[in-house]
């Protein structure tokens, strides 16, 4: 078994500090955070991918001394980080959104993220999956507390899933995350590349890189960002519209496949695209319903759909809650 010891958290009685990383494929965000959930401090920037992987990790590393330097009683650090990745050995396997392209030549490979940065801040490094550490996060702080079954979608530079069922963190074979933002909606749609070299992954839609990139030239401006057309969608353009109602269909049949898969009684949607939620969210409960009919006798499985209440520290509590919890393994 690896996973989590949450008693070990709860059942403390004096406040810690840990330091925390959120990495993604575009931006990160590093502060501390104690035990109670408080961010104390931290700093967000963008991540230095085009300068390639040792120019990240000197970044890592420059950010997180920041903090230790003024916090040196802090002995951990957890990092939740956008993979592929293996929890258990630390290490990222070669990750589809820290590479400035799907180019196999500039793709990272194995990492020994937790091994190598612990070295350079001298500490203790935990290593997880972005949307796990979310999931757990929402779990602690957030709108999945309470919930045995629960989900997490997180919409940024890719698109992340985070599960938790009969109260545990769900693991993949091997102790590794499931990657259900890979499964295919769509086979072949060559409009669709994926960050991992595949057509028609649901990532290849839902993220927010991907929802611009796939839209903004139908809009004639191929500069366009996620963020801008949903400013032009609060303008009513029916262009910008047209683009969230197929967003809504592409996410109303993932979140169906994710439901019979895991079952969860919420899903929480978070990461910067979640901003657009009003756009899309309401339709997606509605095409969902007709969609789950059968699957509401006995047990109801249609799920809550909300938007996280964490916001944008989701991922930055859940590279805290990594790093102050226990793991079994």
């Amino acid at each position: 078994m690896f996973s989590y010891d949450t008693r070990c958290l709860m059942s403390r009685k004096t406040l810690r500090k840990v330091l925390a990383y959120d990495l993604g494929g575009t931006k990160i965000h590093v502060g501390v955070v104690n035990s109670d959930g408080q961010v104390l401090e931290a700093i967000r920037a963008p991540v230095a991918v085009a300068q390639g992987k040792k120019a990240v990790f000197e970044q890592l590393a420059r950010l997180g001394n920041h903090f230790l330097e003024k916090h040196p009683e802090i002995r951990r650090v957890g990092v939740a980080s956008a993979g592929p990745l293996d929890p258990k050995r630390g290490v990222l396997l070669d990750p589809t959104n820290l590479a400035k392209s799907a180019d196999p030549k500039e793709a990272w490979g194995q990492v020994p993220l937790a091994k190598d940065l612990g070295k350079m801040l001298n500490r203790r490094v935990e290593l997880e999956n972005d949307a796990a550490a979310s999931i757990l996060a929402e779990h602690w702080l957030g709108k999945a507390r309470g919930y045995e079954n629960a989900m997490i979608l997180t919409l940024g530079t890719g698109l992340g899933t985070g599960i938790i069922a009969n109260g545990e963190l769900v693991r993949s074979g091997r102790c590794l995350h499931p990657e259900a933002g890979h499964i295919i909606i769509r086979a072949g749609d060559r409009s669709a590349l994926c960050g991992c070299g595949n057509y028609g992954c649901a990532e290849a839609y839902l993220s927010g890189r991907n929802f611009a990139r796939r839209n903004a030239p139908k809009l004639g401006r191929p500069e366009l960002t996620g963020k801008e057309i949903t400013a032009l969608a609060r303008k009513r353009d029916r262009q910008a519209l047209a683009a969230f109602d197929e967003y809504a269909e592409m996410m109303a049949a993932a979140v169906y496949s994710y439901t019979v898969i895991y079952c969860p009684e919420i899903i929480v949607f978070t990461g910067s695209f979640a901003a657009a939620s009003p756009f899309f969210l309401p339709k997606v409960r509605k095409l969902l319903e007709p969609m789950m009919k059968r699957r509401r006798e006995g047990i109801d499985l249609l799920p809550t759909l909300t938007v996280s209440s964490l916001r944008n520290k989701a991922g930055l509590l859940g590279g805290a809650f990594v790093a102050l919890n226990d793991r079994n393994l």
